[in-house]
């Protein structure tokens, strides 16, 4: 029946997020009983932050496909862009699980003509399976029959297709430079926990992280503007919100860029 409803990909990608919250219990469990590191942490930490992320990215474009009327929802563009966006999150995964687990790097990795290959390939499903966001969020605006309140509606375009702009935007800044730091740290030890960001010198991977996660800051706040206000205030709200949290996001990136720490 779902398979019927929903098309093919919806259902598939739903699998996915199941599949890679799965892999990373295992490789948590990993993490536990490997002691090898690799740039200062451990061997399974970015694998374990990326497979988080990239379950956290696939429910929040499966969430948005599933509210979506059933002409866009069963529609080439929406089944292709959710058959894309798996494929390319499984590749992403993949080769950077398998790096950790060879205990080397995987981004900024040109030691070899494979490892410049596989980042070359890797920057392109990335901008592929970012973009994949952009494209939902303008459906979504588009969709007459999305099951959407008027702010959720605005908050999930702006927050869709801005969070993607700004994404790419800082994560092709951090390719050309080849780094995530801006200066050299003098203590690399010294880090934001969880996260990893320095605290000493510009890390453009903090702004990033605001980039990334404005796809589900901006709707979380814009499914509460329409509980909390009249349509026309909420649509507002959503704009608002949209707003300052790319502001935000644009003063942690240029913040970083001249070399200050998080925040």
């Amino acid at each position: 029946m779902m398979a019927r409803e929903a098309g093919a990909a919806l259902p598939l990608a739903w699998l996915a997020v199941l599949g890679f919250l799965l892999v990373f219990l295992v490789t948590a469990g990993l993490d536990r009983m490997d002691s090898r590191q690799w740039g200062g942490v451990g061997v399974w930490v970015k694998p374990m932050k990326f497979q988080l992320s990239v379950a956290l990215h696939l429910a929040t474009l499966a969430w948005v496909a599933g509210r979506l009327g059933e002409e866009w929802r069963m529609g080439f563009v929406v089944q292709s862009v959710l058959l894309l966006a798996v494929l390319m999150a499984v590749l992403e995964v993949a080769y950077i699980t398998f790096q950790g687990a060879m205990q080397q790097g995987s981004h900024f990795n040109l030691s070899t003509r494979f490892h410049a290959t596989m980042y070359s390939l890797m920057a392109a499903g990335a901008v592929v399976l970012t973009s994949a966001a952009a494209v939902l969020g303008v459906v979504a605006l588009l969709d007459g029959q999305a099951r959407l309140g008027p702010g959720l509606r605005h908050a999930v375009a702006l927050g869709l297709v801005g969070g993607t702009v700004l994404t790419l935007i800082i994560a092709f800044d951090m390719g050309g430079r080849m780094a995530h730091h801006v200066g050299t740290p003098a203590n690399p030890e010294a880090r934001w926990p969880l996260v990893g960001w320095s605290r000493e010198v510009g890390d453009l991977r903090a702004p990033h992280f605001f980039a990334t996660h404005m796809m589900q800051a901006v709707p979380a706040l814009g499914w509460a503007a329409d509980r909390a206000l009249p349509p026309a205030w909420a649509v507002a709200a959503a704009w608002g919100a949209a707003l300052l949290w790319a502001a935000m996001t644009w003063f942690f990136y240029r913040g970083a860029l001249a070399g200050r720490p998080f925040p």
